[in-house]
C-alpha cells in the first residue's frame, strides 16, 4: 500500500460505492441493497448487490466482491494506487506524493516515468511527421493516399520515427537511458553496456492511449520493407505500463461516442479508416485474441454489444469464433460482419465508401446465425449424412442459448435448411443440454444434503465474524469468554478474521470492510470478507446480539469438539483422558452463555 490508512479511508468515504458502481451498472434498489447485472460475468437475472451502508459490492453468482476501490481496480484493470488516484480525482481530492512499499513504489514510479516519456516521445514523433524532412513528406503522402487526412493524424496523434539510430535519445537527453529501456523506447547494445539506440526507426507511429489518457505504448508500421527482413508492425514490448494483450486501440476516442454498441476490428489502419468514415465507435485489437481484460475495458466503456469485423480469411474466422464465448461470458452481445468483396474494413471503405458500409453493417449476423451458417458451409445438405451432420452441430450451438424464444426461431431455420423436423432438432438439443446437467447437478444435490451441517457451521462463523468485526465490545466479550479462539474456527481465512477482530477490539477501533480487505493478500480472502458483510444480520438490541452470539458460539464450539473427538478416535493410541475431557467440554458447551458485560 502506498498511502496511509487515513488517506485511503478518506478517499473511500468521499466516493459512495453505489454512485460509482451506478456509472457502470444499471442498479435497482431493493430494501437496503441495490441490484444489477454483474459486470464481471454473464447473467440474465441480477445477482450483483451493492450495499450503501456497508460500502461494498458482492455478486451472489460469481463471488466478485470488494469496496469502491476494488470495483474500480476490476472494472478499469488498474492496480490499487491507480484506482485510488482515479477515485481521488473524481472528487478533486489531492493525494500525497509520498508512499511506502519499495516494490510497489518502484512499479508505480516506472509506470509514471514511462507515461511521461511516452507522452514526450509521441510529441516528438508527431512533430517529425509534420516537419519538412523528405521522409516525413513521403509518410504524409502515404497517409493521404490511404485517406488519412490531417484532422485524423491530429486526432490519433500519428507520428513518424526518423531513420536514425538516436533521434529520440537525443531529443530526450535529460532522461536516463535505463528509464528509456524500461519504457520500451530504447534498446541497449549487445556489444556495449554504455551504448543505446532507438527502438523505433523509419516507422509510422501510432500512440496507444488508455482510458486515463496516458500514452502507454506505440505501434510502429514500417514504410520501407523491400528486403522483407523487418516486421511490418512492431509494438512497444511488455513494460510496467503496457501489456499488448490488455489494450484496445482507439477506445479512448470510441467511448466519447457514448454508444452502447462498439465495433471491434483488427489493426490500427482499420480503426483509423472507420473513424475517417464516421464510424467513431470503433476500437481495434493489437494483434492478440480478444480476452477477459478486453471485455473488462469494453464494459468499463459502458459497452453492452459488440460487432466483430474480423478479416474474411480463415484466420479472421478463427479469431471471431474464439472471441464469441469470451464476450458472451462477459455479458456482451455479439454480432459478426462478414465483409464482402474486400479483405478488411479499410479496403472496403476505400473502394465503396461509408454509405455502402453502413448498409452492410446493418446486416451483421447474430453470433448464433454466424456459427450456424459456417456449419452449413461445411456440410453437403443434398445428402442425408450432410443434413444429419449439420443438424447435430447446429444443435450443439443452439444448446447454449438461454432464451427459449431465440431457440425456437433458430430451430425453425435449421429445420428448414436441413429438411428435418423441429421436434427431432429439439430432442437433439435437449440431449446436448441434458448430459452435462446430469453430470453436474446430481452430485451437487448429494453434496448439499451430505454437507448441510457444514453449511450451517460456515453460516454461523460468517455471522459471528460480522458481529465481532463490527462491534469491538462483542469481540472483547468473546475473547474474554475463551469459548472461541482463532484456532477453533475452520478453514484458513476465518481464524485470520477472528484474530483481526480481537486485535481491532483491543484498540477500540471500528474497521470498514475495505479496511479489512487491505489487511488480506489474496482475492479469495477478500471475497470472504464480502460474503461476511453483504448479507449479515444487523441487531437492534444488546439482548438480541447476546442471544445470537451465544447460539453461534455453541454451534462453532460443538463442531470443533466433535472434530477433536473424531481425530482422537482415528489415532492408533487413543488418549482416554483427552477424550473424556472433550466430552465434558461438549456437555458444558450446551449451557454456555455470553453477555456483553464481558466486553
Amino acid at each position: 500500500m502506498f498511502y496511509p490508512h487515513e488517506i485511503v479511508s478518506e478517499v473511500r468515504g468521499l466516493n459512495d460505492v453505489v454512485d460509482v458502481v451506478a456509472g457502470y451498472v444499471k442498479l435497482t434498489q431493493k430494501a437496503n441493497n441495490h441490484f444489477g447485472l454483474c459486470p464481471f460475468h454473464s447473467e440474465k437475472t441480477p445477482s450483483f448487490s451493492v450495499n450503501r451502508d456497508k460500502q461494498i459490492f458482492y455478486c451472489f453468482g460469481c463471488g466478485a466482491s470488494g469496496d469502491v476501490v476494488r470495483f474500480i481496480m476490476q472494472m478499469e484493470n488498474m492496480d490499487f494506487p491507480e484506482a485510488l488516484k482515479l477515485l481521488a480525482d473524481r472528487v478533486h481530492f489531492r493525494l500525497p506524493e509520498k508512499g511506502t512499499g519499495y516494490e510497489a513504489q518502484k512499479t508505480s514510479n516506472l509506470r509514471k516515468i514511462g507515461a511521461e516519456l511516452n507522452k514526450r516521445a509521441a510529441r516528438y514523433y508527431y512533430d517529425y511527421l509534420n516537419s519538412e524532412n523528405s521522409d516525413a513528406k513521403e509518410a504524409r503522402d502515404y497517409l493521404e493516399a490511404r485517406g488519412v487526412h490531417q484532422n485524423l493524424i491530429k486526432r490519433f496523434g500519428i507520428g513518424l520515427s526518423p531513420p536514425i539510430w538516436d533521434g529520440l535519445l537525443t531529443y530526450l537527453d535529460d532522461a536516463s537511458r535505463e528509464d528509456m529501456v524500461a519504457a520500451g523506447l530504447a534498446l541497449q547494445s549487445r556489444k556495449s553496456d554504455t551504448r543505446f539506440y532507438d527502438r523505433f526507426r523509419s516507422r509510422l507511429m501510432f500512440p496507444i492511449i488508455d482510458q486515463q489518457s496516458r500514452v502507454v505504448g506505440f505501434g510502429g508500421r514500417i514504410l520501407h520493407n523491400e528486403d522483407k527482413q523487418e516486421a511490418k508492425y512492431v509494438n512497444t514490448p511488455e513494460t510496467a505500463l503496457f501489456k499488448k494483450s490488455e489494450q484496445l486501440y482507439g477506445l479512448n476516442l470510441a467511448r466519447k461516442a457514448r454508444e452502447k454498441e462498439l465495433i471491434v476490428v483488427e489493426g490500427y489502419m482499420d480503426v483509423i479508416a472507420m473513424h475517417q468514415h464516421g464510424f467513431i465507435n470503433t476500437v481495434g485489437v493489437l494483434g492478440t485474441a480478444l480476452n477477459d481484460a478486453h471485455v473488462r475495458q469494453l464494459r468499463g466503456a459502458n459497452c453492452t454489444s459488440v460487432t466483430l469485423l474480423m478479416d474474411s480469411d480463415d484466420a479472421g474466422i478463427r479469431a471471431a469464433l474464439r472471441a464469441i464465448p469470451v464476450l458472451i461470458k462477459g455479458g456482451i452481445k455479439v454480432k459478426i460482419l462478414d465483409i464482402p468483396d474486400a479483405k478488411d474494413p479499410d479496403e472496403f471503405l476505400t473502394q465503396f465508401g461509408s454509405r455502402k458500409f453502413a448498409n452492410i453493417l446493418q446486416k451483421a449476423k447474430n453470433h448464433i446465425a454466424f456459427q450456424i451458417d459456417l456449419e452449413k458451409e461445411k456440410h453437403d445438405l443434398s445428402t442425408t449424412d450432410g443434413r444429419v451432420g449439420f443438424t447435430q452441430e447446429a444443435a450443439k450451438i443452439l444448446a447454449t442459448l438461454p432464451s427459449a424464444i431465440e431457440m425456437d426461431a433458430y430451430v425453425a431455420q435449421v429445420a428448414k435448411a436441413a429438411a428435418i423436423s423441429p421436434a427431432a432438432i429439439l430432442s437433439e438439443i435437449n440431449k446436448q443440454q441434458g448430459t452435462p446437467e446430469r453430470v453436474t447437478i446430481t452430485p451437487r444435490v448429494m453434496r448439499s444434503r451430505a454437507n448441510r451441517a457444514d453449511y450451517g457451521l460456515i453460516k454461523a462463523q460468517k455471522e459471528l465474524l460480522h458481529l465481532v468485526l463490527t462491534s469491538p465490545p462483542a469481540a472483547r466479550a468473546l475473547e474474554k469468554s475463551q469459548h472461541i479462539l482463532p484456532q477453533t474456527m475452520s478453514g484458513d481465512i476465518y481464524p485470520r478474521l477472528l484474530t483481526i477482530a480481537f486485535e481491532n477490539a483491543s484498540r477500540d477501533t471500528k474497521l470498514s470492510p475495505g479496511d479489512i480487505m487491505d489487511l488480506l493478500d489474496s482475492p479469495e480472502e477478500q471475497q470472504t470478507v464480502g460474503e461476511v458483510f453483504i448479507d449479515a444480520t444487523d441487531y437492534t438490541s444488546i439482548a438480541d446480539m447476546e442471544r445470537a452470539m451465544t447460539d453461534m458460539v455453541k454451534k462453532i464450539k460443538l463442531a470443533w469438539l466433535d472434530n477433536q473427538i473424531e481425530t482422537q478416535a482415528k489415532m492408533q493410541k487413543i488418549d482416554l483422558n483427552a477424550v473424556n475431557k472433550l466430552h465434558f467440554e461438549k456437555k458444558n458447551a450446551a449451557t454456555l452463555n455470553i453477555t456483553m458485560r464481558d466486553g
